[in-house]
């Protein structure tokens, strides 16, 4: 009998040509590459989700600060005595410790919060390359070279430019530099300086209140002339309207529409060195306020002020603050400024200069809220830009300076 015939075994699916040269190649010599572009490509995926957690902190750090030691130049000639470097730096205001890396903070928190999108928002924002604890002084450095351009740009079309300088450290030491750029510059168009507030409340503190930071300009080229506000920082409600119409108050209110550029910064609610909420606490020690009553602004939502006005998430705070500043402008008085072509509201944004606190909470509605876009130029340093561009949902704990400066919040 003839064996039967054996089954052929049924054939497999048949791969393209090209794809089963490629699997061959994968199974012999083409092994070995496989691997090492896959282990490649895990290490590379690795390290770019590392560096998107940490690349702002290592570009800010002083590895990649531009400072004068490290820049090196060619001999001058024999007849050039002067310190080179130093001069650049110093003309340049490049004292702070700047970044050699280009960095778009800036351009990222615009886009983050529709800076500069709509018709005829002008705003813009300015990322001072400086941490903690030096944020104080280069923030405010910044700010004074800011506004020193906007003096020239309206100087152009207009002389004297009036300036309104609001109560506090920054605008204080905005002040300072602007007076050291001007004293010998006889090119600087006239100034006038406006004091905002009163400013202070504290018999041994008189440098927190406007009217003192006229001193730094004695002495100046440029003719500059003043207009201060003689009155109590903060009455209560019932007392504004009178305290308003007395000598040396009204005047200052008559003038405060010649202001063209105003110079003031803010403070977190939460933060127990700004200004507003150490008065408050003073009326409380004074038992002019009742005992809860930072509590009961803090639950009607009060999460920053400025120049002692108060604002929640959602817009001013008017009827739950038991008393009122005497300043020249109210929280809608700047947003309509900010809106007013040819004038610009200057807002500095720095860590708390006693605690290092960030102040990114109460930064967060002057970004976002309509009523609250009450600045044409925010200038701010690396940790709070870098705090901004987290979840406008998160909450940024206190954090404390490594090294204190003892200015004020």
């Amino acid at each position: 009998m003839s064996a039967k015939k054996a089954k052929p075994k049924p054939k497999g699916p048949v791969l393209p040509v090209p794809l089963k040269q490629w699997v061959d190649f994968l199974r012999g010599q083409g092994r070995t590459a496989a691997l090492v572009a896959l282990t490649v490509a895990a290490f590379a995926g690795l390290w770019y989700a590392g560096w998107r957690e940490v690349g702002d902190d290592v570009l800010a750090s002083k590895e990649y600060w531009l400072v004068q030691e490290h820049v090196h130049i060619t001999p001058p000639p024999p007849w050039v005595h002067r310190d080179v470097r130093f001069e650049v730096f110093r003309d340049g205001s490049l004292e702070g410790p700047l970044s050699i890396m280009d960095d778009d903070l800036a351009q990222r928190i615009a886009d983050t919060y529709h800076v500069g999108r709509e018709l005829g928002d002008q705003r813009e924002v300015q990322v001072v390359n400086v941490r903690r604890p030096e944020a104080i002084r280069h923030v405010t450095s910044a700010g004074a070279e800011l506004v020193l351009s906007l003096v020239e740009k309206i100087g152009r079309r207009k002389r004297p430019v009036h300036i309104g300088l609001g109560a506090g450290y920054s605008a204080m030491m905005v002040a300072r530099h602007l007076a050291d750029r001007i004293r010998s510059d006889p090119d600087c168009p006239g100034l006038v300086l406006h004091a905002l507030s009163a400013g202070g409340f504290q018999v041994d503190k008189p440098q927190r209140s406007p009217i003192t930071y006229f001193n730094y300009f004695d002495g100046a080229l440029t003719k500059v002339d003043f207009v201060a506000l003689f009155s109590h920082t903060i009455v209560p409600n019932d007392d504004y309207e009178r305290i308003r119409k007395s000598p040396g108050v009204q005047k200052a209110f008559e003038r405060a529409d010649e202001i063209d550029i105003v110079v003031t910064s803010f403070a977190w609610a939460h933060d127990e060195h700004g200004m507003l909420r150490q008065f408050l606490k003073h009326l409380v020690d004074a038992g002019e306020l009742e005992s809860d009553t930072i509590r009961r602004m803090l639950d009607a939502g009060w999460t920053g002020d400025v120049q002692f006005r108060p604002y929640s998430a959602t817009g001013p705070i008017l009827e739950e603050c038991p008393v009122r500043a005497v300043t020249l402008f109210e929280l809608s008085d700047l947003a309509r400024i900010a809106h007013t072509e040819g004038k610009h509201v200057v807002l500095l944004a720095r860590p708390c200069g006693e605690c290092g606190t960030l102040k990114t909470e109460a930064l967060r509605p002057l970004l976002t809220e309509p009523s609250l876009r009450l600045w044409t130029h925010l200038v701010v340093d690396v940790d709070t830009a870098g705090a901004l561009l987290k979840s406008p949902n998160a909450a940024d704990l206190p954090v404390a300076a490594p090294e204190p400066t003892g200015a004020p919040g």
